[in-house]
Parts: structure tokens; C-alpha cells; sequence
């Protein structure tokens, strides 16, 4: 077994296990491994597999933000490079939600190429599920705010990879999609 599979491997363990009990807001209430795992297929796709690096801190970028997991215990795991990516993709969570939000808006263009590319995947991860199974009790109205949220983080991420932007784009107009059958009609576009 080489080196980055091995990694990948305790990545994916270690995900699961800080993540044990937490499951998605949607109405079918996954497993929230489920969205990391979601993220770090994105990511391996786009990169053509060939940045574990990227992967392995897509499938652990929620773990400081979300979870009792520590920098410290990142880089002791996984290395100072995995540790530094997801630190630079986790929200202050000392701040007003709508701050974290704004935030996202105004420093995603200026984060590292690696960082863009998970936040794309994560939102893209995120619009599948609010539009397939949104949160309890989140009007149409509510959904089209994310999703339009949403588009403007990544709008400050593009020019790095076509596929995943893509991919951002097709789950943005499937959901809007969506949206707007159930909301009598919603619209918007990518870009």
C-alpha cells in the first residue's frame, strides 16, 4: 500500500470517528461522513487523484470547525501542510453566523488555490443537499438565499478547475431547478 492511500485511509477513519454522532440538517438526516465524503470525491476527481493532500484535508475540513479536534492534533496526524489547508478553510465560529457567512464571501478570492477548490466542493456538496433534503422547517425562500449565498463564495474561487466548477454550476441550476418548481418559480444563474 503506498503512502497517500494509507493516509486517505486513516483520513477517512479519523473523520468518521470525530464525526460519530453528527448527522446532516437535511430531512433524511445522513450521516455527516457522508458530506465529507462527498467533498473529498470532488476533490479527487478534480484533481485527477493526484493531490492526496487536497483530498485528504477536503474529507477533514470540517473537523476543527465542527468537532473537539485541534490544529495541533491535525498536524500531528496528518502532516503541517493537511493542518494548514483545513485551518484556512474553517469559520471563526466566535463570530455572528451572518459574519462567518460574509467573511466567506470577501476572502475566498484571496485564499490559496487548494482552499478555493474545497470551498467549491463544499458548496457544491451543500446545494445537492438543500435542494434534495433541505433542513427542516427552511422556506423556499430560505433555500434560494443560500443557494445565491452560496454562488457568490464560489464566485471569488473560479479559474482553477473547469470540471469542479462545473459541477458547482450543474448542482446551482438542478436546485434552482427545484426551487422553482416548488416555489412557483425561482431563478438565477451560475457565474
Amino acid at each position: 500500500m503506498n503512502d497517500s492511500l494509507l493516509a486517505l485511509t486513516l483520513a477517512f477513519e479519523f473523520a468518521a470517528q470525530k464525526h460519530i454522532d453528527q448527522r446532516r440538517k437535511g430531512l433524511r438526516a445522513e450521516p455527516y461522513l457522508n458530506h465529507l465524503a462527498e467533498v473529498a470525491g470532488l476533490l479527487a476527481r478534480a484533481s485527477g487523484g493526484r493531490d492526496p493532500v487536497l483530498v485528504i484535508a477536503g474529507l477533514l475540513h470540517d473537523t476543527v470547525e465542527d468537532t473537539a479536534t485541534t490544529a495541533a492534533e491535525l498536524e500531528q496526524e496528518f502532516g503541517a501542510e493537511v493542518a494548514a489547508l483545513v485551518l484556512e478553510v474553517t469559520d471563526d465560529k466566535t463570530l455572528a453566523k451572518s459574519e462567518r457567512k460574509h467573511r466567506q464571501v470577501t476572502t475566498a478570492p484571496h485564499k490559496s488555490a487548494r482552499a478555493r477548490l474545497i470551498k467549491i466542493a463544499d458548496k457544491t456538496s451543500n446545494l445537492r443537499a438543500v435542494a434534495l433534503s433541505p433542513p427542516e422547517g427552511w422556506s423556499v425562500a430560505r433555500r434560494l438565499d443560500y443557494f445565491n449565498w452560496a454562488r457568490q463564495v464560489v464566485a471569488g474561487c473560479r479559474g482553477l478547475n473547469p470540471d469542479l466548477e462545473a459541477w458547482f454550476d450543474q448542482a446551482f441550476r438542478e436546485g434552482m431547478a427545484r426551487l422553482g418548481e416548488e416555489g412557483g418559480g425561482a431563478g438565477g444563474e451560475p457565474g
